[in-house]
């Protein structure tokens, strides 16, 4: 995936508040998904297609402990191997 195709997105959509900038709630995304999630939120998003929460968990590891435990919780899918 070329690189200027790369986004951040606010994992708890931020609605305008810049306390959500923090490097805990943001993850890389295609300006696909990113688009697709818009403001949804996570939960709604993973429910959607549950299959997103093994890759959210796997990219996201940087991610608060409270929105790994819903990823994982979300997902209907095994954490995929380390690299």
């Amino acid at each position: 995936m070329p690189a200027e195709t790369i986004t951040l997105d606010h994992v708890r959509p931020r609605r305008g508040m810049s306390a959500y900038d923090r490097p805990d709630n943001l993850v890389l995304a295609c300006r696909t998904c990113n688009a697709a999630k818009a403001d949804t939120p996570l939960l709604a998003f993973l429910m959607a297609r549950r299959s997103r929460g093994v890759f959210l968990l796997h990219y996201g590891d940087h991610l608060s402990d409270p929105l790994k435990a819903l990823a994982r919780n979300a997902s209907e899918r095994p954490l995929l191997p380390p690299d």
